[in-house]
């Protein structure tokens, strides 16, 4: 096995031991190129990221440097994710830790996929209610819509998560938003 691939396991299994014992001997010119390189489409900041270990996540952003706006490839529930940066992950996953240290080295809390879904939508969609807060406490855009025109809170509404919809609705989410077909999902829907 390969360099890349054996740190982007150990990431993904959240071997912080294992990614120090294979890094010790790079230099930080190689320490930034293994940051970046993907494996099945994604890097290991995306994929620590998306399985919520915290201590890979801070040893890749301040030891290698990875770029915490990188995007790749990631699975959720067996559906590929394209152009998923690290943000979108943890937010996804409901790793509201990660969540937090992402944004404190900079990500961008609207930061999307290739289908233009952003962290705070993917929080939304996934019911995490907390981190739906911090990121819109962070600045998180709550009108963006992804390629069908849905906003946060319609897949809110769409997804029954009622806490979530009343947070949106009480920051001022639009109500009279329509999708991409004109459909119109309002929050009585919830």
């Amino acid at each position: 096995m390969d360099i890349t691939t054996a740190v982007f396991n150990a990431a993904r299994d959240g071997k912080l031991k294992l990614i120090q014992k294979l890094l010790s001997n790079k230099t930080p010119e190689e320490l930034e190129a293994l940051a970046e390189e993907k494996t099945q489409g994604g890097t290991p900041l995306l994929i620590a990221s998306r399985y919520g270990h915290l201590e890979v996540v801070d040893y890749l952003l301040e030891h290698c440097k990875a770029n915490v706006e990188l995007g790749g490839a990631v699975n959720f529930d067996g559906e590929t994710i394209e152009g998923a940066p690290p943000l979108w992950a943890a937010s996804a996953a409901g790793h509201l830790p990660v969540v937090k240290t992402l944004l404190k080295h900079g990500a961008s809390v609207n930061n999307a996929t290739l289908t233009n879904s952003t962290p705070l939508r993917a929080a939304c969609f996934d019911g995490h209610l907390e981190i739906v807060r911090y990121l819109v406490e962070h600045r998180a855009d709550m009108e963006v819509a992804n390629r069908h025109g849905h906003t946060c809170l319609m897949i809110s509404c769409y997804k029954g998560h009622k806490e979530i919809a009343k947070f949106l609705l009480d920051r001022g989410a639009d109500v009279n938003r329509k999708s991409v077909k004109g459909k119109h999902r309002p929050p009585r829907l919830c």
